[in-house]
């Protein structure tokens, strides 16, 4: 079973290494830009669409 902190677009947070953010490039049409959202480090990635191994 594969963990968020396995996933390329996982970033640690430098004071708690078990939690950080799933940082994920958006497009809407108009603009493309960056979104972060904080996740547990062994939080199971089997169901994330945006998961791309290391």
């Amino acid at each position: 079973m594969a963990s968020c902190s396995e996933c390329k677009w996982f970033f640690p947070l430098e004071e708690d290494p078990g939690r950080g953010d799933c940082v994920q490039r958006e497009d809407d049409g108009k603009s493309q830009y960056w979104t972060a959202k904080p996740v547990s480090a062994d939080k199971a990635a089997d169901q994330c669409a945006s998961f791309q191994a290391r």
